[in-house]
């Protein structure tokens, strides 16, 4: 199997990424208005919107889900009162906190993206693809930050050091043109 140029794994991915992108562009687009949604429904003006029986279920229902399915809507039910007793500006901070780290996810993918396009055009060992790596490793490092995640952290390291694998392989590749 081939890793680079056309019809090679780099190309799928290149795919995968385009596809992807939109994706979370997409969500970063509905997720201002699903938050939005939630926190009206969270105060005590959109609860009254949500007691009002439109349908009305029957308890025996209720009591013929399984045992771990009624576990699961407890926890969900506690969390969703722990949510609505948060004080409003609190959840009014939740908008830009998600739509920010939808933001470094986007120009993470977009970088991403543009490397595995470089990969598909065989385009590998070159000073671009050390700074779309570089840049990748540095907005993962803010993601991994701003989402508190040690794996991503770890990744973003690793990243930095196949940046440098990058820059020490596109100085011998830079020598071998020159010398050829």
């Amino acid at each position: 199997m081939k890793y680079f140029g056309k019809k090679s794994l780099s190309s799928v991915l290149s795919v995968l990424l385009h596809i992807s992108w939109y994706i979370v562009l997409v969500m970063a687009i509905l997720a201002p208005l699903i938050i939005t949604g939630i926190i009206v429904f969270s105060t005590p003006a959109g609860e009254s919107l949500l007691n009002r029986p439109a349908v009305s279920v029957s308890e025996t229902n209720v009591l013929t889900i399984g045992k771990n399915d009624m576990d699961i809507q407890g926890k969900d039910l506690q969390d969703w009162n722990k949510f609505k007793s948060l004080p409003l500006a609190v959840k009014i901070l939740i908008l830009p906190y998600v739509e920010a780290i939808l933001i470094i996810l986007l120009l993470i993918l977009k970088k991403a993206r543009g490397l595995f396009t470089n990969f598909k055009n065989d385009i590998v060992f070159d000073k671009s693809n050390v700074e779309i790596i570089r840049g990748i490793s540095k907005l993962s490092i803010v993601f991994s930050i701003a989402t508190f995640s040690i794996s991503s952290l770890l990744v973003s390291l690793l990243l930095f050091m196949l940046c440098e694998i990058f820059k020490n392989g596109t100085a011998l590749q830079e020598e071998h043109d020159l010398t050829v």
